[in-house]
């Protein structure tokens, strides 16, 4: 069977008759333009035009509309968004549509490209289909997620071995863990509803398509399996990370809170004798020149009585 690919525009990829394009946040023009060639649904223009916060898959006569999200991480801010992206399958077409630029969907698009052309004459029937042109755009996202997840937890591993080096309450570095636990939430609240959806696009696909796909959707399963799993672990490390912080600030708030007491009984110490001696009767001492050293010194050595009975209550 003669496959052949064509790059039409620069977001537009057909091979032999089935038509992939791409648009990165576009434009209420780009999006009528790409709705009106294929003669899509009124519905699907709506769902478009209308952002979603949440996954999910509609069903029309002629294709499949699914929202489904991926994380994108901000390196400045240390943080994942969320990236919403629209997907439009039909029989011989495939739109991708992202709320944020990302160079994954080019990335694909070139490999899958490369694929095809190694696998020229002997390429399977099934790889020219918008069908595994998805499973290969969520294969390589739940990829590159896997690889996030893992660095994360070496971020962890590497936070809790700060934690316990440092003597005193890190602000920064506790902000930092504290950014990573809510991009644990917001992961696991971007994961955990694509199991479903993967459920449900696994029964309507076979509507549309006749061939075997379900052992790409039972890895694509396994795949979100493992992440949510990776999640669970980080969620679980990031709250033993907490509870560390938490020990360390009130042992080192008892700590201070010692200090302040020894502090407090010294100060009173030297306050009570001198207050005794600013009274106007006659007291020991008042007559001799060097009563202020004797009574400096004094209290000099009350205050070191004082801290030593309290570092044998081991109160310091």
């Amino acid at each position: 069977m003669p496959y052949k690919i064509n790059r039409m525009l620069k977001n537009v990829l057909k091979i032999w008759k089935i038509k992939w394009i791409h648009l990165s946040k576009p434009t209420h023009h780009e999006l009528e333009e790409a709705i009106k060639n294929l003669d899509l649904h009124e519905m699907v223009e709506q769902d478009l035009i209308e952002p979603s916060a949440h996954d999910k898959i509609d069903v029309y006569d002629d294709c499949i509309f699914l929202v489904i999200h991926f994380p994108k991480y901000n390196e400045k801010l240390w943080k994942y968004l969320s990236n919403e992206m629209n997907i439009i399958l039909g029989r011989d077409f495939i739109i991708t549509i992202t709320k944020y630029p990302t160079n994954n969907i080019e990335k694909i698009r070139q490999e899958y490209e490369q694929e095809i052309k190694e696998e020229w004459e002997e390429a399977e029937e099934y790889k020219i289909s918008p069908y595994y042109i998805l499973y290969k755009i969520i294969d390589v996202m739940y990829d590159k997620i896997l690889l996030g997840l893992n660095k994360f937890n070496l971020d962890l591993m590497e936070m809790e071995k700060q934690v316990f080096d440092k003597s005193f309450v890190d602000t920064d570095l506790l902000k930092k863990v504290l950014i990573k636990k809510r991009n644990t939430v917001l992961l696991k609240t971007i994961i955990s509803p694509q199991e479903e959806i993967l459920v449900e696009l696994q029964k309507v696909t076979a509507n549309f398509y006749e061939g075997d796909l379900d052992v790409y959707f039972e890895d694509l399963e396994y795949k979100t399996s493992k992440m949510l799993g990776h999640i669970s672990i980080i969620h679980e490390n990031i709250d033993s990370i907490g509870e560390i912080f938490n020990t360390l600030t009130n042992m080192m708030t008892n700590k201070n809170i010692g200090i302040l007491t020894v502090l407090t009984v010294i100060i009173w110490i030297m306050t009570m004798i001198s207050g005794i001696y600013g009274m106007n009767i006659w007291l020991p001492f008042q007559n001799y020149p060097g009563a202020f050293i004797v009574l400096m010194g004094f209290m000099v050595i009350m205050a070191v009585f004082t801290v030593l009975i309290f570092k044998k209550k081991k109160r310091l």
